[in-house]
């Protein structure tokens, strides 16, 4: 049966959609190509230029009606709504179109809540990331999801919540990052049977002997550990091994030992040296000091810089300068970390201020309930 067009009058005005650069002269044709390049025509359905378009045509009731539905706020039911604005697809085309967008409309709905929650994770603030990674998993879970999912749990420390994480992702497919983190996070949760079993997947080299050490390491084995670290050290040049080995070295209070065992030129150089010599006894609290201002004189993203300077206000305060200390951890502040918030009420109660101090301290309750919520 022939199908007549809605406009019966032939158009000296085309509308012209900018993504593709077509140019149509009636409704039909304006669904048509809807139809078939729905993904590049999404920006000209939430503007009112086709209604504007369509009343030139002489067509007023259908130029409301495409106003109307540009101020649908869901893709997928905004296109629906214009394919559907005439009888010129059938129900099935129409059934089988609407699988298609919904479908797309999910995904880039997954991907703005993952986007906004690796920020989350990137800036420190894993609890607040947990709750949209969630809601993302509502639209179906794929690896990319699962694995930044068991990066948040692992900042808050919840290492059981990271490994079952990283099993599903790794189950999507070999990905050598998501075996390396699944063994770290089996081992920093005290899993050594997982940990011991992951292993056997990683070809031996740097990244098998530094997770070997690090197992030695938190079975405080720490001899070995060193052994592990030096051979994976030799093969890598990642700061983390180094300091790892540092951090072994002052296990065993062979301080200079950890010093040495670290290059100046290495990323993190500064900040692993305060830590040293912050361990090594109040006497060397102005070496540490003096180390961690140099690594706050170097550029740091907003996250890195509160944790230095809440580090240099600990420092501060076990020195007993504790108007110092409360300038650094201003510097920090205002925060929702619970390292920041737990500082600043120890400097407040250190200086006296018993209203601040135990305000402070509520802040940190409240933040840990919400953290366990996060991590169930």
């Amino acid at each position: 049966m022939l199908q007549l067009c809605i406009s019966q009058t032939i158009s000296e005005t085309p509308f012209t959609f900018k993504s593709t650069g077509i140019r149509v002269y009636s409704i039909e044709e304006a669904l048509y190509h809807v139809y078939h390049y729905w993904r590049e025509s999404a920006e000209e359905l939430a503007s009112v230029k086709i209604a504007a378009w369509a009343a030139e045509l002489g067509l007023p009731k259908l130029a409301a009606k495409i106003t109307a539905i540009a101020e649908i706020q869901s893709f997928s039911r905004r296109m629906l709504a214009f394919l559907g604005i005439i009888e010129y697809f059938n129900e099935s085309e129409l059934a089988e179109i609407k699988t298609e967008l919904e479908g797309w409309e999910n995904r880039v709905e997954w991907e703005r809540l993952k986007d906004r929650a690796d920020q989350l994770v990137m800036r420190g603030e894993p609890t607040k990331a947990l709750p949209l990674y969630r809601r993302a998993l509502k639209y179906g879970e794929n690896q990319p999801l699962l694995n930044n999912m068991a990066i948040a749990h692992m900042q808050m420390g919840s290492y059981r919540q990271a490994v079952e994480l990283l099993a599903k992702a790794a189950a999507y497919g070999a990905d050598p990052e998501i075996n390396m983190r699944y063994a770290k996070a089996a081992i920093l949760g005290g899993d050594y049977e997982t940990a011991g079993a992951a292993l056997q997947s990683i070809p031996e080299g740097a990244n098998a002997f530094y997770l070997q050490g690090l197992m030695a390491y938190q079975q405080e084995d720490y001899t070995a550990a060193i052994n592990w670290l030096e051979k994976a050290k030799a093969l890598s040049d990642k700061p983390e091994i180094a300091h790892k080995i540092a951090d072994a070295y002052v296990q065993l209070g062979r301080y200079d030992k950890a010093r040495a065992s670290l290059s100046p030129e290495a990323p993190g150089f500064h900040v692993k040296m305060s830590e040293i010599y912050a361990a090594s006894g109040h006497a060397y609290m102005p070496e540490a000091i003096g180390h961690l201002r140099k690594a706050l004189e170097q550029k740091q993203d907003s996250h890195t810089n509160a944790i230095l300077w809440t580090k240099l206000a600990k420092y501060y305060r076990t020195d007993y300068d504790w108007q110092r200390a409360a300038e650094a951890i201003a510097n920090a502040m205002p925060s929702e970390n619970n390292t920041v918030l737990l500082e600043n009420a120890r400097i407040q109660k250190g200086m006296g201020r018993m209203r601040e101090y135990r305000a402070g301290i509520g802040e940190v309750i409240k933040s840990l309930k919400e953290q366990y919520r996060a991590g169930e």
